[in-house]
């Protein structure tokens, strides 16, 4: 299906290859690097040591329980959440499937950080749909997390389906409103 994205000012927004994962990482790194300038003293978070060596380790440090973290830097909604699982897209994040199984087998006391700045705001393809502009960061445990991935629904990247590249070939459809996450700024 075709469609276009347009931002506030209503200029249409183009992504590139959705499915170049090394650029992606590339990417979010600079991502984590302004969340932590942005929120980091507030929220207690620095970069990971560790990822000075190793860029596949979670994102951040907890300085104040000494926790590893992880940032879910998100900029375009799920428009589609409404149509495909009754979701609100205003408020609809997606987890990657991948995830939840490497943080299950090797860091079940993880927190999780999702930083949302929809940057696009519209959706025009079969039908058009908007959200407002949002800024913020909701705070929730893996292990909450984890029991909410139980009954969310799969969403299947159909462009992923023969994917060689690492990518995960489905995220659990999220909604933030869920009584188990912070809305922390």
């Amino acid at each position: 299906m075709a469609y276009k994205l347009f931002d506030i000012n209503n200029q249409e927004v183009t992504q590139g290859d959705l499915q170049n994962k090394g650029l992606w990482c590339k990417h979010g790194a600079t991502k984590e690097e302004v969340f932590v300038d942005v929120y980091g003293k507030k929220l207690n978070l620095i970069i990971n040591p560790e990822k000075a060596t190793n860029p596949y380790v979670p994102d951040l440090f907890n300085t104040k329980n000494n926790l590893l973290a992880d940032l879910k830097t998100q900029n375009t909604p799920f428009f589609q959440a409404k149509s495909r699982f009754g979701y609100d897209p205003q408020y609809t994040v997606v987890f990657n499937s991948k995830d939840r199984l490497r943080y299950n087998e090797k860091y079940p006391e993880i927190e999780i950080y999702f930083g949302l700045d929809w940057q696009v705001v519209k959706f025009e393809g079969n039908t058009t749909i908007e959200v407002n502009p949002l800024v913020g960061v909701w705070y929730i445990t893996f292990k909450e997390l984890d029991k909410i991935c139980e009954t969310a629904p799969l969403h299947s990247y159909q462009q992923r389906k023969y994917d060689t590249k690492g990518n995960a070939k489905g995220s659990y459809v999220i909604d933030l409103k869920h009584p188990s996450f912070t809305s922390l700024i």
